[in-house]
């Protein structure tokens, strides 16, 4: 037995390490140990319920600049317009729910922020509230303070790390945190949003501002240089009440002169912005996409307005011209940032630049082109026009289809015009489409070849363009690329004079000799629209493809090109085309997919390319929303609002489409898959609202079966108040419909299950089997015709007695009804059996029941899972990842003695069967972290050694490839109590715990994904209070890792209580710098989250 002496000199050795880790470890400048705050206290201003006051602002101060420009055929004003008044893009954003204003307000006028994130969050809510009420200048002033707010958060957290790395100081009492993302994105957002710089109304606002600001300026001395100066300062203070925007602001002096001042306009501001975000974080594309159309409204603004102002001197004409070419240079320049950080990125799809930034940025140097002719600017109007022309080969470029290969030397070699078609086979029409009808077959056996005979034209190639998308091949849009481009391939080699392009225009060429394709197949296979739509539909339903959205759209530009150099004159794409395009979009799954549809619809709206969009085109925008629901926050409400844009263009113009039940479906499936607050009342609203069209004589528009099952999903999935009860009056509604001869009201099996899965929900367990039993009433009335209950049925009625109060009941019931389906299966009622997801509700059933047999019978229903699923074959019954974890939860909530010894074998036999081959049960983080809660738990000798050699198992598997098994913070936390509460009595075991809870809390500071939490240092100080005996090497310890904690921002209730039990009241005082617990820096406790559940 070691002397007390002898424990303390041991402990104390193992505590010098950690302290003198824990006074440095901030030095070594890793970003990921610093937990952010949650952002959000506020709304951001240009949320949905002050989106379309902004649009429709920007409008009116847009519209009057836009007419000159508009009517020049080389520009596409209201393509950029579009841009900036599209929704916010939203690849990885996350927006505030718009019905959260007020009450988010509210906290904030109680609240006073108190970090650099807040405090942004702040002033863009005032900004909200100041647009809202039409007052631009409190606008102006409140983004002005945002914008240098995060300017001096990214200087600071710069000066911070610099200064932390090289001296080593320790200023706990801020949180150093990174800047992150969303809050450049809301800034550059927010930036965007203000009035525009160069409109007319936007002159004679900032003009009324000066006036009143600038009269108190008007005792300045003429002749007095001091006074000047002060008036340079005054003027410099004044930016925030202008907002920095770029607009001539006269100064007068005596004898009538004039000063012009030029200040930042809010692209230029922005732009600063996105270069800051650059140096810490790699943008999507969206953000550049808006600063770029903003630049270039910019520059078509200060174009048009010598036009509009005819009494400007011929200086100040200058000036707004050459302001628009530095505009067109930047919008250029961010476009070329844009590409080079695609490339950057390995292509990735959601940073890859839109068609319309391209568009944006020739149009405007068309314009710039168009006006320096009118200069007589020769050499400028050459520079325009040859950026026009680069940028339409980039725009090719970068969305090709083909490779592109280099030489040794770095210079590009001839690009292989196709991908598939050997170069030998395009000698001949003939020979192309039989190398295709060829291709296809020896991949579909079932196909049909068509016969080919005599002169082959259009129609011969698309007939094979819409079979190959009819029967779906990896091969299939490649294919009907590599013939459309023969097609065109085709048309050139056939035009009787060639253009040949040369530095100041084009000029003819004296065509070649008829070539011998030409004689021997005079019909000349021109492409047309069914071509192009073909092409596309191709490319849509090739399977193995993550990408297929792009190239739709490249094949689009790739037509406007053949149009623009007169090769497919007259050739345009329809609807049908467009349409194909946003449903690629809608089905790619890639971040953004939605916003990119809906900037398409935008587009089609704008009568840009003057086709106006149909049912289908918003049906298929919508569904878009619907898609990414699960993925994107505010989904819902982004699809609302372009069912009611719909709505409001038809009441407008009888003309265009009407919506139908088809969009409106889509809408809710939004709502339903998307499980944000509220979404289930909007449901019921949007249903009401079909309803009453319907009576008013929308035909097109009426609930159907499908309708109601989604309201139902969406109240079940949105938690309402009242959802089970709500939904239930739906289906009892549908059944009574259905019974008076309504059969689009029709109840079907998922109606049913709807309505199990809200009762289970709210832990209805006898509304839930009396549903069920009321299912096979209905199965025995119909006389077999309707479908009975199936799997998912037992499974919501196990869930809802898993959640009901009486747990003896709830055993019970929940044997008796799978014994019943049991006996059901084996009497021939094969329509339902007992699956895996109903063995998994049994288990939860008997694990949420605190009965002392729990963990015999989880482990006999696992072990017959095992026999049938994974020995006899029957994958219907194979257990999974969640099997298990629901018998480890059950076998460590029992504190059963044996659930020590069973824990571990359960784990170990996940292991084994893994690595023989059985997918489903890959272990997974909260399978391993589940076993150590079961060790620290224990009274076993040397846990907290078999903790960590647990947690190391789940780091190497994690290595491995099996990211499902990355640990996590609350893994950690368990290792670290099982070293905490390791029995006393053996001093050397004690010991042991004290270098693991060391090596544990050293380890999780040190994570590239983790960040310790208020229950970490909480934890980790009850294993010093526990483990370390009383000393100064202790106290200087417990500073340490307490200033640490200050610093990260996570002091929380569990921390103080530690605090308090562990320091003496001394020097528990000092550390709280002599405040009480209730008056405490808010910047302590800023990340902090009281209350959160353990995530596994």
């Amino acid at each position: 037995m070691k002397t007390r002496t002898n424990q303390r000199r041991g402990l104390a050795s193992v505590a010098m390490s950690l302290y003198v880790h824990v006074l440095l470890s901030h030095c070594r400048g890793s970003s990921a140990w610093i937990t952010p705050s949650s952002y959000g206290m506020a709304v951001p201003f240009w949320n949905w319920s002050v989106e379309n006051s902004r649009s429709s602002y920007l409008s009116s101060i847009l519209e009057p600049q836009a007419k000159r420009i508009t009517n020049n055929r080389f520009i596409s004003s209201s393509t950029i317009k579009s841009r900036l008044h599209s929704t916010p893009p939203s690849a990885s954003t996350h927006h505030a729910e718009p019905s959260g204003m007020d009450s988010n307000n509210q906290q904030h006028q109680n609240t006073e922020p108190t970090t650099a994130k807040q405090r942004i969050a702040n002033h863009l809510a005032k900004a909200s509230q100041a647009l809202s009420t039409n007052d631009f200048v409190t606008q102006h002033t409140e983004i002005e303070r945002a914008e240098h707010e995060l300017l001096q958060w990214v200087e600071n957290y710069r000066h911070s790390s610099s200064d932390t790395a090289t001296n080593g100081r320790e200023k706990y009492e801020f949180v150093l945190e990174r800047p992150e993302v969303q809050v450049f994105n809301d800034v550059i957002w927010a930036l965007l949003a203000l009035p525009s710089s160069y409109s007319v109304v936007g002159d004679s606002f900032k003009e009324e501002t000066w006036n009143r600001q600038a009269s108190s300026l008007s005792f300045l001395d003429s002749n007095d240089n001091d006074a000047a100066e002060d008036a340079s300062e005054s003027i410099e203070q004044l930016r925030a009440v202008l907002g920095r925007s770029k607009l001539r602001q006269k100064f007068r002096k005596s004898g009538g002169t004039a000063t012009t001042v030029w200040i930042e306009s809010k692209s230029e501001r922005a732009t600063k912005i996105l270069d800051l975000m650059e140096s810490l974080h790699e943008p999507l594309c969206s953000i550049y996409d808006d600063i770029i159309a903003s630049h270039s409204l910019d520059a078509l603004e200060c174009l048009s307005h010598p036009r509009q102002r005819q009494q400007q001197n011929e200086e100040e004409s200058h000036q707004y011209y050459s302001q628009a070419w530095k505009s067109a240079k930047l919008a250029l320049s961010l476009l070329t940032r844009s590409e080079e950080l695609y490339r950057e990125t390995g292509e990735d799809p959601s940073r890859l630049p839109s068609i319309s930034s391209y568009v944006a940025v020739m149009d405007v140097w068309k314009a710039v082109a168009v006006s320096a002719e009118e200069r007589s600017e020769e050499r400028k109007r050459e520079e325009a026009l040859d950026v026009v022309r680069m940028l339409n080969q980039r725009r090719l470029d970068v969305y090709s289809l083909e490779s592109n290969h280099e030489d040794s030397r770095g210079n590009n070699k001839q690009r292989a015009r196709f991908q598939l078609v050997p170069p030998e086979k395009t000698d001949s029409v003939k020979d192309v489409l039989q190398f295709a009808i060829n291709l296809l077959h020896q991949s579909e056996p079932s196909y049909t070849p068509p016969a080919i005979a005599g002169a082959m034209g259009t129609w011969h190639f698309n007939q094979i363009i819409f079979d190959l998308a009819q029967h779906p091949q990896p091969f299939s849009g490649a294919l009907a690329q590599d013939l459309l481009e023969f097609m065109v391939y085709m048309v050139k080699k056939s035009t009787p004079t060639m253009l040949v392009e040369t530095k100041k225009g084009y000029k003819k060429s004296s065509p070649d000799n008829t070539t011998k394709q030409h004689e021997s197949n005079p019909i000349i296979p021109k492409p047309n629209t069914d071509t192009i739509n073909g092409v596309l539909k191709a490319w849509m339903v090739t399977p193995k493809i993550t990408d297929a959205a792009r190239r739709t759209e490249a094949v689009l530009a790739q037509i406007a090109v053949w149009q623009s150099d007169g090769t497919l004159w007259g050739v345009l794409p329809d609807v049908v085309s467009y349409n194909t395009c946003m449903s690629c979009w809608k089905d790619s799954g890639i971040p953004g997919g939605a916003a990119r549809a809906t900037e398409i619809l935008t587009l089609l709206e704008a009568n840009i390319t003057d086709i106006q969009p149909d049912v289908i085109s918003y049906a298929t925008c919508i569904g878009a929303w619907a898609e990414s629901s699960s993925r994107e926050a505010g989904a819902g409400r982004r699809a609302e609002e372009i069912l009611t844009r719909m709505y409001q263009r038809s009441k407008n113009d009888s003309l265009l489409p009407r919506p139908n039940t088809r969009c409106f479906n889509a809408v809710l499936l939004a709502y339903a898959n998307g499980r944000e607050s509220g979404g289930g009342r909007r449901a019921l609203e949007l249903l009401r609202f079909m309803e009453r069209l319907h009576s008013e004589g929308y035909e097109d528009v009426r609930p159907d079966s499908y309708t109601l099952n989604i309201v139902m999903k969406a109240l079940t999935n949105c938690g309402e108040n009242g959802a089970a009860q709500k939904a239930s009056q739906i289906l009892r509604r549908m059944e009574e419909s259905f019974s008076m001869g309504d059969t689009r009201l029709k109840p079907d099996l998922l109606s049913y299950n709807i309505v199990l899965d809200a009762f289970a929900k709210n832990g209805d367990a006898l509304a839930a089997e009396a549903l069920l039993n009321q299912m096979y009433e209905r199965v025995f009335k119909s006389g077999g015709i309707v479908k009975p209950p199936n799997a998912h049925s037992y499974t919501a009625v196990l869930s809802a007695w898993a959640r009901c109060e009486d747990k003896v009941m709830a055993v019970k019931r929940a044997e008796e009804l799978f014994n019943d389906l049991e006996r059901k299966y084996a009497a021939g009622e094969t329509d339902v059996r007992a699956d895996t997801s109903v063995y998994n509700a049994l288990i939860n059933c008997w694990a949420k029941s605190g009965d002392r047999q729990s963990p015999y019978r989880v482990t006999q229903i696992l072990d017959l899972m095992e026999e049938l699923g994974l020995q006899g074959g029957d994958s219907d019954v194979q257990p999974n990842a969640r099997t298990y974890c629901t018998v480890l939860d059950a076998l460590a909530k029992s504190r059963n003695w044996k659930a020590y010894n069973e824990s571990l074998a359960i784990l170990d036999r996940m292991e084994e069967l893994y690595a023989e081959g059985f997918e489903s049960v890959r272990p997974c983080a909260r399978a391993y972290s589940i076993v150590i809660s079961t060790i620290a738990r224990s009274r076993r000798k040397g846990k907290a050694a078999k903790a960590q050699e647990i947690l190391h198992r789940m780091e190497s598997e994690y290595r491995k490839g099996n990211i499902q098994a990355r640990p996590t913070v609350y893994s950690y936390n368990a290792v670290m109590n099982a070293a905490a509460y390791t029995p006393k009595g053996d001093e050397r075991e004690q010991e042991e715990a004290f270098k693991v809870a060391c090596l544990t809390f050293d380890q999780l500071i040190m994570s590239d994904y983790l960040k310790p939490s208020h229950v970490s240092y909480g934890t980790f100080l009850k294993a010093i209070q526990n483990l370390m005996p009383s000393s100064d090497v202790r106290d200087d310890l417990v500073k340490s890792v307490f200033r640490r904690c200050c610093r990260d921002g996570q002091v929380g209730t569990l921390v103080l209580r530690s605090m308090k039990q562990l320091a003496s009241p001394e020097l528990y005082q000092s550390l709280l710098e002599g405040e009480s617990k209730y008056d405490l820096p808010k910047s302590w406790s800023a990340n902090i989250k009281e209350g959160a559940p353990a995530v596994f």
